[in-house]
């Protein structure tokens, strides 16, 4: 017979609930496998947060919570303005671990992808000295990261509205001194298209080396459009042990061949081969030359800061070029269902939106000008609606479809909080 504590954790986490009688959860950020991500607001302070809860299931799993307040306490050890800040954590009344960390407002790199398909020669190498400096500084803390791939990496902005990337997700970190070993020997965690070979063959010993491979195949794709290695496990394996990387100025002609020399030293075979560290890679991405190569907008809401007119006004391709925009828009993150008219449900989420519709991702394409409902929660509010809404240009980007979505009419009020949010977040 369960507890009455085993009881309690099998109740679904709702928005409106309070957790630990002091955050309550306002909307659904994102939800996977093992748990959940709310934007939430602090009781006494009503600071807005995000808050990391695991779903009851795994929240009595030893490994998921255990893991969990691991994350917690990386954040805290690697405290760094290119890391998302941990704010808080602890257990529910029901047993359940909870991470709190701040709210970020923006798109994940692998969002920016799944439109954009690539970004520019002096974007990339941008992104790229930052995400060095933020892992340089958690590697001097021996914190390793473990899983960098651009689902992970997250470009927001600052008040001053400079775009700045932090990573996010230590859920698989090794931190230093860690007096016990999560998982068990020869297990292999992450994603195989971003993992470096001594971690596909679940070697020992595995260091700081793992994040460079990492970084630099994030980096290859954000140029190239793709991974050097697709596949399966087994496939992406086969390929990494056997293969030669393919060239990326073959691939992309516009990139400098001394980009592609940096990349393919960090992306090594052996780690011996590799940069000895962070600093060192972030040095050789300092000395490509980029031209007259100039910083775009990754959010497509206003012009990098330093960057020049031409770059302010550059084509951002959140939406195909031929496509004129009709409404203000700002990035917005939060699950999405979108019910077919065949019956057919699709989870997916959504990217940006405004008074006139949704930017979403989902796993498949869609029908131009199909007719769909989209379920998604309100910002601010929370509120989850069933919206009619068309499909007005589709387009496949690494094997997911990425739809702009066409509001049927919504109520004035619905209207009224879809534009105070755009407003309040500078959407153009």
């Amino acid at each position: 017979m369960q507890s009455a504590r085993e009881l309690r954790c099998t109740l679904r986490l709702e928005v409106g609930e309070v957790i630990d009688r002091r955050y309550r959860l306002k909307r659904e950020i994102a939800r996977g496998g093992a748990g959940a991500v709310f934007e939430a607001e602090h009781l006494f302070t009503t600071r807005p947060v995000a808050i990391k809860l695991l779903i009851p299931e795994q929240g009595r799993a030893g490994e998921a919570h255990l893991r969990l307040l691991l994350e917690a306490r990386a954040l805290t050890v690697a405290r760094h303005p290119g890391i998302v800040l941990g704010l808080d954590a602890g257990e529910t009344e029901e047993g359940l671990p909870y991470l709190v960390m701040e709210l970020l407002e923006g798109r994940t790199l692998e969002g920016i992808l799944a439109v954009r398909r690539s970004i520019g020669i002096a974007d990339a190498v941008y992104l790229g000295m930052q995400l060095c400096d933020a892992l340089a500084s958690a590697h001097e803390r021996g914190i390793l990261h473990r899983d960098i791939k651009p689902s992970n990496v997250f470009i927001s902005r600052t008040e001053a509205g400079r775009e700045v990337a932090k990573l996010f997700d230590f859920g698989i970190a090794r931190l230093p001194q860690q007096d016990h070993k999560i998982t068990q020997q020869g297990a292999v965690l992450g994603t195989p298209e971003y993992m470096a070979p001594e971690q596909l063959l679940a070697q020992e010993g595995i260091d700081a080396r793992c994040d460079i491979y990492g970084l630099g195949i994030s980096l290859y794709e954000a140029l190239a459009g793709v991974v050097p290695f697709e596949g399966s496990f087994g496939e992406v394996l086969l390929k990494v042990s056997t293969q030669e990387l393919p060239s990326l100025v073959k691939r992309c002609p516009h990139v400098p061949v001394e980009l592609e020399r940096v990349l393919a030293q960090a992306l090594a075979r052996d780690p011996a081969d590799r940069y000895p560290s962070m600093r060192v890679f972030a040095e050789a991405l300092s000395r490509v030359p980029i031209g007259d190569a100039q910083l775009s907008s990754l959010l497509g809401i206003r012009a990098a800061v330093g960057a020049s007119a031409n770059a302010a006004t550059a084509p951002h391709a959140l939406e195909p070029s031929s496509t004129r925009r009709r409404f203000a828009r700002a990035p917005y993150v939060t699950p999405t269902r979108i019910f077919r008219p065949d019956g057919r449900t699709l989870e997916g989420r959504s990217e940006d939106i405004s008074v006139g519709g949704l930017l979403v991702l989902a796993p498949q394409a869609f029908d131009q000008a199909e007719r769909v409902i989209v379920r998604f929660a309100l910002p601010i509010t929370g509120k989850l609606l069933d919206v009619p809404a068309t499909a007005r240009w589709v387009k496949m980007a690494r094997g997911t479809g990425a739809v702009g979505l066409e509001f049927s009419p919504l109520a004035p009020e619905y209207l009224m909080v879809i534009e105070s949010y755009v407003t309040a977040m500078g959407g153009e």
